[in-house]
């Protein structure tokens, strides 16, 4: 062998040396991760409903006067309480006011002449120059004048009150929705000239099947999901009565102000709705799922602080956590922040306990 392959064989066994040291070096720490303990705590089954959202104020108008429109605020328009959004023609009740004018002060005419003859029947009775039945018909003849003076100053008043209704006000703010009527049209008193409805009062009502009306109350929190995320709302209503062919009850939810520009009328939403009394539950924060086309899964931390990952089935959701069934019992901690890149069996360092989201709803 000559001399030169001598310091060849040294490169190679120095390259051997340095493979057999990559392992060592190569070795990762343990990975740093927040953890959070299971919860074991009573929830109620539930089921997913739509519900929609309602203005709190809707109404179609009338005039409650027959007559003829001039004017209907067009759809979409925006009125305060107690602005105009129709009108109709006044002429007829105008002549039948001025009529009614006429005919009181004919009356009151009438009943000061007949006031007059009674004092001084009442004067010639004293001496003897008119007798008893004179005075009592004159009497009865004043009394009638003024049931008819009364009479027609409440016809009056209701030629008012009509003259009143020709001007259709807004009962609430909000906006013009549609016109069944446009001007020019003959109306009846009872048919309806516009429909209006305020935007900014909001609830959600929903229809759900009669079985499950006994397992919420007026005050129940429900959790809502919409395009936007997911929040929770009070009952505020419930209508427990249904006819035999839907099967189903209405409860009405309060829509929180705060969150209230973010929907409109009409809009769809989800419902979690309690089908059965509450059952022990365990549940994990929804940051310790992991979501893979294989299944879900968590990572809980054993004793010797290693990663064990442990298949999940999900369940009902409460808030930010969510129930869930598998190996866990809630002596255990489950990795809320590092999971995703985590192998099952790998070291872990503890970072400070994280702030799970609170379990109290």
């Amino acid at each position: 062998m000559s001399p030169s392959s001598f310091p060849l064989r040294g490169l190679l066994a120095s390259l051997l040396l340095l493979g057999a040291g990559v392992p060592a070096l190569a070795a990762e720490a343990p990975r740093l991760v927040s953890v959070v303990r299971v919860e074991n705590r009573p929830l109620s089954p539930k089921i997913m409903v739509i519900g929609s959202v309602h203005s709190r104020n809707s109404a179609e108008l009338t005039a409650g006067v027959d007559g003829r429109l001039e004017w209907v605020a067009e759809a979409g328009t925006r009125v305060q309480a107690g602005e105009t959004v129709a009108r109709l023609d006044q002429s007829r009740l105008r002549l039948q006011q001025a009529e009614q004018e006429a005919l009181i002060e004919r009356e009151s005419i009438t009943l000061v002449r007949l006031e007059r003859d009674y004092r001084r029947l009442q004067q010639l009775l004293a001496s003897k120059n008119a007798s008893q039945t004179e005075l009592d018909k004159a009497e009865t003849d004043r009394d009638m004048a003024a049931a008819n003076l009364k009479l027609a100053q409440i016809q009056l008043k209701i030629i008012e009150d009509d003259l009143s209704r020709t001007r259709i006000k807004a009962p609430f703010g909000g906006i013009v929705t549609a016109r069944q009527h446009q001007a020019g049209e003959d109306i009846g008193r009872a048919e309806a000239v516009l429909a209006m409805t305020d935007p900014e009062q909001l609830e959600i009502r929903l229809h759900a099947p009669l079985k499950h009306s006994r397992r919420v109350k007026v005050g129940d929190s429900l959790q809502i999901y919409h395009s936007e995320g997911e929040f929770e709302a009070r009952i505020r209503s419930l209508i427990p009565v249904s006819d035999v062919r839907s099967q189903t009850f209405e409860a009405r939810i309060d829509l929180p102000l705060e969150i209230q520009d973010g929907f409109s009328v009409g809009e769809l939403v989800s419902l979690a709705l309690p089908i059965a009394p509450k059952q022990l539950t365990t549940l994990v924060p929804r940051d310790a799922i992991v979501l893979r086309s294989s299944g879900a899964f968590v990572f809980k931390i054993d004793e010797d602080a290693k990663a064990l990952k442990v298949p999940v089935t999900l369940g009902d959701g409460a808030g930010d956590w969510i129930a869930v069934q598998g190996a866990l019992t809630e002596a255990d901690s489950v990795v809320v922040r590092g999971a995703e890149t985590l192998q099952d069996g790998q070291q872990v360092q503890l970072q400070a306990p994280a702030v799970a989201a609170s379990s109290a709803g």
